[in-house]
């Protein structure tokens, strides 16, 4: 019985998914290496992120604004949420503007 007991909890954590408690590793650029225009975005939204607020960016284009994206997550409690969403509106910016370059988060 016992033995039983043993091979039902190891077929039940075996069974998690692996990313259970994982966290998520998402590219960061540098506010200096981003494009002029981002650059302004960065530095105005900067003052209102806080602790835990995260930016996001992706560009083709270092002159042409509509290949730009540009994303902040600021009213959040946890800095993973505010990463998440901050690279989950720049990737909806970067489809709809058919954006090839990933977004990624700003260093703060």
């Amino acid at each position: 019985m016992l033995q039983r007991t043993t091979w039902m909890a190891l077929l039940f954590w075996l069974s998690l998914p692996a990313h259970v408690g994982a966290s998520e590793v998402h590219e960061h650029i540098a506010a200096e290496l981003l494009p002029m225009s981002l650059q302004v975005s960065w530095n105005s939204n900067k003052p209102h992120l806080g602790k835990f607020g995260h930016c996001a960016a992706a560009f083709d284009s270092r002159t042409d604004d509509g290949k730009m994206a540009f994303a902040c997550s600021i009213y959040v409690k946890l800095s993973a949420v505010a990463q998440r969403k901050a690279i989950q509106h720049c990737d909806e910016q970067r489809e709809a503007r058919h954006i090839k370059a990933p977004c990624q988060l700003i260093d703060k």
